[in-house]
């Protein structure tokens, strides 16, 4: 199936390059959203990407992509249907920057790649990327750094960077504790004194999404080597009371009680961590009968 043009039964509605298609409403209207996003069939970038729009309750289609062993009997060999899709996707949608993640925005007919800026978009049309210039600034600030705290994780994850899990740690907490220190100064700004479980004017912001996500993943890494995330180092404690406080956020719960976050594995089938669920590790030739979250085919959320 060509991928739907500009004008044609909707605007990328429907495109089978994409294992699953979830559709994540909320009340009766069956008509089309206005948003869809496009990513892996993993938690990684659409994570935070996701549980955003589900906590300001704005409807929107998620296209779940597949990477499958590609049956060359060749280890390590892998294919997906995302990759045919996307040279289609590029000449019928004009937009040669393709990649994932991407964000279809249907009602006004274009569409938008590149983490933060799909991060920034979806943030405005959620009205989580702050009420002022100077919030909207901390934002894309934070969004920054929080996408450098990332790439540690990527390197070690698929290769290239520190292998010993203690040094990769280490690394990530270099953000973590500029993060600490960020969250101080905002229970600084409380009146109440309680624990802050927002980085930017004690409200809901993209940041936050993203931060709780990077907070799960370091500390699942660290779990499954026997190791301490928050070791008692005073550095690390707001980032402990941020994660506790706002996974237990009611606007929350949709999401992290649902299979995108609690069956999709962390990272890709390749990747030395969080491959599985669990977080546990995907092994060529073996794991494939065990992911169960690809080709789910159109689902409802």
């Amino acid at each position: 199936m060509v991928p739907l043009a500009a004008g044609e039964l909707g605007y990328f509605t429907a495109t089978k390059g994409a294992g699953t298609t979830v559709e994540v409403s909320f009340g009766s209207d069956s008509s089309p959203s206005n948003y869809a996003i496009g990513y892996w069939s993993i938690r990684g970038l659409g994570a935070p990407l996701t549980m955003m729009m589900c906590a300001a309750q704005t409807p929107f289609t998620l296209f779940l992509y597949d990477i499958t062993e590609d049956g060359n009997g060749v280890p390590g060999g892998w294919t997906s249907e995302y990759f045919a899709a996307k040279r289609d996707y590029i000449q019928v949608y004009q937009q040669p920057l393709w990649n994932l993640p991407f964000c279809v925005d249907r009602e006004h007919k274009h569409v938008i790649v590149q983490t933060n800026a799909v991060f920034g978009h979806l943030g405005r049309a959620c009205g989580m990327l702050g009420q002022t210039a100077k919030e909207t600034a901390e934002c894309e600030q934070l969004l920054c750094e929080l996408y450098d705290l990332r790439n540690i994780m990527v390197r070690y994850a698929y290769g290239g960077g520190e292998t010993d899990v203690g040094g990769v740690i280490a690394d990530g907490k270099k953000h973590f504790y500029k993060l600490h220190h960020w969250l101080t100064l905002q229970a600084g700004n409380t009146k109440d004194g309680k624990d802050v479980v927002h980085l930017v004017n004690g409200t809901y912001s993209a940041p936050d999404f993203h931060l709780y996500e990077m907070a799960d993943q370091f500390e699942a890494l660290a779990t499954a080597n026997g190791l301490e995330f928050y070791d008692g180092d005073e550095k690390m404690t707001m980032i402990q009371k941020f994660k506790k406080g706002f996974e237990a956020l009611p606007e929350n719960q949709l999401y992290l009680t649902s299979w995108l976050h609690t069956e999709l594995p962390m990272n890709n089938c390749m990747a030395r961590f969080g491959s599985l669920p669990g977080p546990n590790t995907y092994v060529y030739g073996e794991s494939a009968k065990d992911a169960s979250w690809r080709g789910k085919g159109s689902v409802y959320l």
